[in-house]
């Protein structure tokens, strides 16, 4: 199988999350083209698990929600993407719940993150598409790898001013370390290949087989300085990921989990699939609700402003993908 033929089977499985719920700064303002695309996941049961990155799970808890909106309501939805003969269908699938590890047990030397940046969203949906995780290959540097999801999320979509992609993202590289060094069960690996924003929970998986070797999760930036000496940061192509074995313990923790059951009323992909036509983005974007919010004051913006900048993780080089 070459990766023509693996990215095929592989796109299939992989989603993306946009906030349920957009708010307008203005009454008049129309709805988006589409929906801002914040994370990447990318499905590994067939009853609804889809894997991706424990801070793209933080953002979900953080997303506006009405104050009228059900207790019980995830303020998200995972887009599932299916091509058919008539053109591409968008299903939002309905998020039931989440798994984050709580509890990690480190070794005595250990050099990685206080947990792996991983975690899972349960959706309701059954008989989805999904990648098989390949715990079995030795990890190495210089090892083949493909990676695709919605680096810079929407605003890639949207580029020349229009939506003009509704695709994920392909790239090809390879690793090129493991952390802290050659192991077998390494706390993470860098690959390769410059990410953005909007492509963290995406797959890293062999291009001859499909099957994922790993989450990307951040991506290393540098620092660079205007003649202002006003700081900005320049992507570089050192983006880091996390291994098959967490997805893995991961797994098999999940599918003891008496939570980790779908509603009797649970339709399955192809069910959806067959319910729903193909629409015109612009006409079907109302799909989407919209509430209205008053403007941030400019005390307001500074205060988000210095929240976002204390969840940088390293001084402004460390940014989450």
């Amino acid at each position: 199988m070459d990766l023509q033929q693996s990215y095929n089977v592989v796109k299939r499985s992989i989603v993306a999350f946009v906030p349920k719920y957009i708010p307008l700064r203005k009454k008049d303002d129309p709805p988006p083209a589409f929906p801002p695309i914040f994370g990447t996941g990318f499905i590994v049961k067939e009853d609804g698990l889809i894997a991706t990155n424990d801070h793209v799970v933080e953002v979900i808890r953080k997303l506006f929600k009405p104050p009228d909106a059900p207790e019980e309501d995830w303020p998200v939805f995972t887009m599932f993407f299916e091509l058919t003969e008539k053109g591409l269908l968008e299903i939002p699938l309905q998020v039931l719940g989440v798994f984050r590890i709580g509890h990690f047990e480190r070794g005595p030397i250990y050099y990685g993150p206080r947990i792996p940046d991983i975690a899972f969203v349960h959706v309701k949906a059954r008989g989805l598409p999904t990648l098989q995780v390949d715990d079995s290959t030795l990890l190495e540097e210089g090892l083949e790898v493909a990676t695709a999801g919605f680096p810079m999320g929407t605003d890639a979509l949207t580029a020349p001013g229009w939506l003009h992609q509704i695709t994920p993202t392909l790239e090809k590289g390879i690793i090129s370390a493991l952390l802290p060094f050659s192991c077998p069960t390494p706390h993470a690996f860098t690959i390769n290949i410059m990410t953005h924003g909007g492509a963290s929970g995406s797959p890293v998986f062999l291009p001859d087989t499909g099957k994922v070797v790993g989450v990307l999760y951040a991506a290393l930036n540098d620092i660079e300085h205007t003649f202002r000496k006003d700081i900005y940061r320049v992507p570089t192509n050192i983006s880091y990921v996390v291994p098959h074995h967490f997805i893995v313990k991961s797994l098999q923790n999940i599918e003891g989990n008496p939570d980790f059951v779908l509603p009797e009323d649970t339709k399955s992909i192809d069910e959806l699939i067959e319910t729903r036509e193909i629409v015109s983005r612009f006409e079907k974007r109302t799909m989407y609700e919209v509430t209205e919010v008053k403007e941030l004051s400019k005390l307001e913006r500074r205060v988000e402003k210095m929240n976002l900048e204390e969840k940088e993780e390293n001084t402004g080089t460390y940014n989450t993908a």
